[in-house]
């Protein structure tokens, strides 16, 4: 009887969990949308109705699986470029190879998505680089009907280029057009004309749905803005309709009143007895080491903490996000809840400064933080920027960065 009530109540408590991310319907608005302030940095030549096409450096080196191919994206990612080269618009058949280049421009990884889906049949209509992860997402789209292929296509693709794997691929009819994502989850759809059109949430790391939401008409376009503190979801559909969602599952942290606070700044470093820990694109002792996280160095981490987990926590080094194993990980919290007033970061990507910062340009950025991340509430005051204290090392920011809460 004991194993059958404990049984039931973990059901219960892993339904509680899905049920908790997903998806909620707050508001649809018609012509007025504009007025919402959507923008097209989804879709940057700034067409929504059209796919995505983003050439920022057009003269991305050519590598031989590129030849004879159109390059129709090349954006800038955390460790280099992105290079998307595909036949000509006009071509009878397809063919994508997305290109991983370096800061320099050097070919890391070159990948034929064709190959990689087994799907010559289905067109690349929307790719992401993942930077948390070092992955790369794309969806192979049905190029009209689906019953015109069996309905076998619009697969969302998550593939990890460090393992040379793909991670995940969703069911078909998930994902045509536009899809993006945050540090949690995929938002993607599906739709044509007649067909039955759906919007999806998506975890990032397995592809599980979490949300399939039945939409009136295609979407075009997707955004993610921040509204009072939270991440909502944009969504405007073939009709020029606007649809707000919220994100639930993604609660903020709570002080012992109940009242939801920001997320706290914490520096990371390696215990370990030999001084360091690899930084791996996924958390396994099987994905690609990207980088090192080292011990202290005066009294200070080298790190941020991103996301902690049970046994492997997301941080970012030296601009590289990856995973590091929490046996060996050593935290400072710059906020400890006893000071009397904090400092806040106003914008999203707001610098830290490393120990000789003395004005603008005079020393590297130590990491950047979201709007919102309570900065630390031991500080001195310094001229235009503050000083913050803990360690023995010192981290600055600029005044016009933060701003000044009583707690």
């Amino acid at each position: 009887m004991k194993k059958r009530v404990f049984c039931l109540m973990a059901m219960m408590m892993v339904l509680g969990t899905v049920m908790a991310q997903r998806l909620i319907p707050i508001n649809r608005y018609g012509s007025d949308w504009k007025t919402e302030s959507v923008s097209t940095k989804n879709k940057p030549n700034g067409y929504i109705y059209r796919l995505r096409e983003e050439v920022r450096r057009p003269d991305l080196p050519k590598v031989p699986e590129t030849e004879g191919l159109m390059l129709i994206i090349s954006e800038p990612i955390d460790i280099g470029w992105l290079g998307l080269f595909r036949l000509p618009l006009a071509a009878d058949d397809y063919k994508f190879v997305a290109v991983i280049y370096d800061h320099e421009l050097k070919p890391l990884h070159v990948l034929n998505l064709c190959d990689i889906t087994n799907n010559s049949y289905c067109e690349v209509q929307d790719i992401r680089w993942d930077a948390d992860n070092h992955n790369l997402l794309f969806n192979m789209a049905c190029p009209s009907y689906a019953d015109m292929i069996n309905g076998k296509g619009s697969k969302l693709y998550c593939y990890s280029v460090g393992d040379n794997r793909l991670v995940w691929e969703t069911d078909y009819l998930v994902s045509n057009d536009i899809f993006i994502l945050n540090d949690k989850y995929v938002f993607c759809s599906y739709g044509f004309t007649s067909e039955k059109k759906f919007l999806f949430m998506l975890d990032k790391l397995t592809g599980k749905v979490y949300s399939k939401l039945p939409m009136v008409y295609k979407v075009e376009y997707m955004e993610l803005q921040e509204k009072n503190g939270k991440e909502m979801l944009y969504v405007v559909d073939y009709n020029d309709n606007l649809y707000t969602f919220a994100i639930s599952g993604q609660p903020a942290a709570k002080t012992s009143s109940g009242v939801q606070q920001p997320k706290a700044f914490t520096v990371v470093y390696a215990t370990s007895d030999d001084g360091f820990l690899n930084v791996r694109a996924g958390a396994s002792t099987k994905s690609k080491v990207l980088t090192k996280l080292y011990g202290q160095m005066h009294g200070l981490g080298s790190g941020v903490l991103l996301e902690k987990g049970n046994t492997w926590s997301k941080i970012s080094v030296d601009g590289v996000t990856g995973w590091v194993y929490n046996k060996y990980l050593g935290s400072q919290d710059w906020y400890d809840g006893k000071g009397k007033t904090v400092l806040i970061a106003n914008h999203d990507n707001m610098p830290i400064y490393g120990e000789n910062y003395v004005g603008e340009g005079d020393d590297p950025v130590f990491t950047t933080v979201k709007k919102g991340t309570i900065i630390a509430d031991q500080y001195d005051e310094h001229n235009d920027y503050y000083v913050l204290k803990t360690g023995h090392d010192y981290l600055f920011i600029k005044k016009n960065d933060v701003r000044i809460e009583k707690r």
